[in-house]
């Protein structure tokens, strides 16, 4: 008993350590690896390139998976380039099981355990909070920690080589093992676990190298439990992921249980391979390899084929709600910004509800100009969507550090600034509906002509809107709000004649002068939203 006891504190002690390496790593270069996978992402083979090093570096497939998620829920990463990544992702894990044959197997590390695990955690004491320093300090005590755990299971699986007698299960089929593996991943969520302890049985011998080669290629598949459950209550594009996922490592599981695993011996022999730890890390690495080659000629087809699968309608900001968990905060801050855009794009569709205005296809709005909905039903559904898209900004700026909350705060600014801009026109359609019956033919033509006015500013507007953020400068804004100031001052003082002439009334001048107030104080806060989209950190 007490040896399956230091087995398993061994094993608890290595996953720990694991997830604390993982964080710390995530801490260190989750940024640096963003950019990094937002350049290398423009091509397929690049996004498997990427997949590939992230995986090896972070230690962690699935914070890769994650980072893959946030970016396709954002908008930033095309279909096809994430499954690419997700890919390579799966490359990348098989740098795990090389590591722990090197340095826990063939090299012994047990007198740096203690210095390491001492200096990491003075390290880590010094460090401010979420600091580089305080990272660096756990990613080395992890590390010893992680060896320590090795060394403990190593010397539990040694001491039950007596008990257990392996040739109880050598009449069993590898789809036996295949299963084992399949399950026990699934059950613990980490492939990475399932190498480890496949490789101590492998070292103890307790198992044969072909029966340890299904358990892995059973692992692979294992893994996909955790995408398939994160994808079932997730958006389109996480279903998406997760199906690509489980379709790649179904068929590398099928490639390498069907065709390589009965040649194992002669390819090993072949290959000069004649240590069963170096086979079994080979054999896991050789046949992700092999799937990446033959899937990779068929990415952008099954990215095209799983978009027409997966279609349920949802505004970019619920997209990301999904896909995005807000301690994710660099990748939050990215879709919330593309988020905003497609606010700002929807509130100048409501807007348009009531200025009526013949704004070109080109603008590309957020939805259809014909939707069924009417006014109010859009104007609430927008309220709704930016009260969603605050609730989220504020679950980010909970997790955020003290460089990260003022992009943060700025959104929440952009937010409020676009409900006034949609309040503004509100207030018209409220002016007009009091005026009623009583708006006579003059009205009507001096309203339709104020309103005008708009329209080369909201196109502009719009055109901004679907460009990227730098394309807007401080001077083009100013020039688009003195213009719009102009064309207020112009629109009164022509309505200022018409009444001295009597030409209309009392009333007639009211609801034109505050039509016209409204249209300005809605530029105005176009003009902050572009401001704030352009430079996030601005304050006004």
């Amino acid at each position: 008993m007490g040896n399956w006891l230091e087995f398993v504190a061994g094993l608890g002690i290595f996953l720990y350590a694991m997830q604390r390496l993982e964080s710390a790593l995530g801490t260190l270069g989750e940024e640096t690896f963003r950019r990094v996978l937002l350049r290398a992402t423009g091509s397929t083979a690049g996004s498997v390139v990427s997949g590939t090093l992230a995986t090896a570096v972070l230690q962690s497939s699935s914070m890769v998976g994650l980072m893959v998620l946030a970016l396709v829920g954002s908008g930033l990463l095309p279909l096809a380039n994430a499954i690419g990544m997700i890919v390579g992702a799966n490359l990348g894990t098989t740098v795990t099981g090389w590591l722990v044959t090197l340095l826990g197997f063939k090299l012994s590390l047990t007198a740096i355990v203690l210095p390491l695990m001492g200096v990491g955690g003075l390290v880590y004491i010094w460090g401010e909070e979420r600091s580089r320093r305080q990272a660096v300090g756990l990613i080395l005590f992890a590390l010893g920690l992680l060896i320590f755990g090795l060394d403990t299971m190593k010397d539990g699986v040694a001491e039950l080589r007596g008990s257990f007698r392996p040739q109880e299960y050598a009449h069993l089929p590898g789809i036996a093992f295949l299963l084992a593996g399949v399950v026990f991943t699934a059950i613990i969520q980490s492939s990475s676990a399932c190498m480890l302890i496949t490789l101590n049985a492998l070292s103890a011998g307790l198992v044969a190298l072909p029966d340890a080669a299904a358990i892995i290629i059973g692992a692979d598949l294992g893994t996909t439990v955790t995408m398939v459950i994160g994808g079932l209550k997730g958006s389109d594009n996480k279903r998406r992921v997760a199906a690509a996922h489980v379709l790649f490592n179904l068929a590398t599981a099928v490639m390498a249980y069907l065709l390589i695993l009965p040649v194992l011996p002669p390819l090993f022999h072949w290959l000069g391979i004649h240590d069963p730890l170096y086979g079994l890390v080979a054999f896991h690495s050789l046949f992700n390899l092999l799937g990446v080659v033959l899937v990779f000629p068929f990415v952008g087809g099954l990215a095209h084929w799983l978009e027409s699968l997966f279609r349920t309608p949802a505004p970019e900001m619920d997209r990301l709600m999904m896909d995005i968990p807000p301690e994710q905060v660099p990748i939050a801050i990215l879709a919330v910004d593309n988020a905003l855009r497609e606010c700002c794009q929807l509130a100048m569709r409501v807007n348009n509800r009531v200025l009526k205005l013949p704004m070109p296809s080109a603008t590309e709005l957020a939805a259809e100009a014909d939707s069924p909905s009417g006014y109010e039903q859009e104007f609430r559904a927008l309220s709704d969507r930016e009260g969603r898209l605050s609730a989220f900004i504020l679950e980010v700026l909970a997790h955020a550090n003290e460089p990260q909350k003022p992009r943060l705060l700025a959104s929440l600014k952009l937010l409020r600034h676009i409900g006034y801009a949609t309040k503004a026109v509100k207030d018209i359609r409220e002016d007009l509906r009091q005026a009623g019956g009583g708006a006579d033919r003059m009205m009507v033509r001096l309203k339709r002509d104020r309103t005008l006015m708009e329209q080369p500013r909201l196109e502009r507007i719009a055109a901004w809107l679907a460009a990227p953020a730098e394309a807007v400068t401080p001077e083009q804004l100013r020039q688009l709000q003195r213009q719009a100031r102009r064309d207020h001052l112009e629109f009164i003082d022509r309505i200022y004649r018409w009444i001295r002439q009597e030409a209309i009334q009392g009333e007639t001048f009211i609801v034109l002068t505050n039509l016209s107030k409204h249209l300005l104080e809605m530029q105005k806060q176009w003009v902050s939203c572009l401001a704030l989209l352009a430079d996030p950190g601005s304050r006004e």
